[in-house]
């Protein structure tokens, strides 16, 4: 679709905002038109913003959208709001999606299955354990070595490395008779949520929509090892701590620390059009999970509020803007 504003106004405000304590970078936009659009927009970058928000506008129709972002390293702060009506004659229907991907890792499952040789009945294999990844296991890293990882673990000669790279899985398994006994296992690992939030809106000819959001989302850095105490921590990292609690470990961090959560205010509406809603979000700490597909063609209105805390920011957060990408 050809991009144009007819009969539109736009101001768009570009602020490196530099305000003591905290450097960020932040856009503010107010967007008026009436006509045909076709907008992309993403705001932060992953994990180097704790999360990112792509957006999506096209159709016909009437539009005034308000936007304020943040981000800084580690945090993304939105605030925006759309209303629109699509037009009476459109040919595309005024529609508005927004999709939030979070950094914070997810529950996490895994499966081990264990491969054993026998001279009679070949390759058997069995699945030896399965369940959710401890926590602490969770980011210090599970072993989900490969076949042929096993394999070069078990060399470091150029040319056998090379003969196993260029093997096949049936020429592997005959190596792993030899090199490995005949058993090895494998452990696969599967994310139980895509930890994402996401709506569209879609207004019929001659009718008006709404979506108003207002979140904000952070994950840092992770301290590699157990602390004693949080003070043994870098100050913009957090870590595990020995503790009695279901998993031996309790997370702490440092004062610095810009934290592990997400929280939304959101209010989604059609008085004739569709609506749709994903939610696909879950924890590791303490397994919470929270999962809905939804969709309703008609009159609809949504408003509602979601709060996931993992760890706390800590009480003297202070970020750069050029600490971002």
């Amino acid at each position: 679709m050809k991009r144009t504003l007819v009969a539109a106004t736009l101001t768009v405000v570009f602020v490196l905002a530099l305000a003591t304590p905290a450097f960020a970078m932040t856009h503010t936009a107010d967007y008026e038109w009436d006509g045909s659009v076709d907008m992309e927009r993403q705001v932060g970058h992953f994990c180097n913003t704790g999360a990112e928000q792509k957006v999506a506008i096209s159709g016909e129709g009437k539009m005034e959208r308000v936007s304020t972002a943040t981000m800084a390293k580690g945090k993304l702060t939105v605030d925006e709001a759309s209303d629109f009506v699509t037009a009476e004659d459109a040919a595309e229907n005024l529609s508005v999606t927004s999709v939030i991907e979070l950094c914070a890792p997810p529950k996490t499952e895994y499966t081990t299955t264990d491969y054993v040789y026998g001279d009679e009945v070949g390759w058997q294999d069995m699945v030896s354990d399965s369940g959710v990844v401890d926590t602490r296991d969770l980011f210090d890293g599970v072993d989900t070595s490969t076949l042929e990882e096993q394999l070069l673990a078990l060399t470091e000669d150029p040319d056998e490395r090379a003969e196993i790279i260029a093997a096949d899985e049936d020429e592997l398994k005959v190596m792993a008779r030899d090199e490995l006994d005949g058993n090895y296992d494998v452990t696969e690992l599967d994310e139980l949520t895509q930890q994402l939030w996401a709506v569209q809106v879609e207004a019929n000819p001659g009718y008006s929509g709404n979506v108003h959001q207002d979140f904000e989302a952070a994950y840092g850095d992770t301290y590699a090892g157990t602390v004693d105490e949080a003070e043994e921590l870098f100050t913009d990292q957090w870590g595990f701590t020995p503790a009695a609690n279901h998993d031996g470990y309790a997370p702490v961090r440092g004062t610095d620390y810009v934290g592990n959560y997400f929280q939304i205010d959101q209010m989604a509406r059609t008085s004739d059009g569709e609506l749709k809603r994903f939610i696909d979000i879950s924890e590791p700490f303490d397994g919470a999970y929270l999962m809905e597909d939804f969709e309703v063609t008609g009159e609809v209105d949504i408003e509602e509020a979601f709060n996931m805390v993992n760890v706390a920011a800590g009480e003297e957060v202070e970020v750069v803007w050029y600490d971002l990408f």
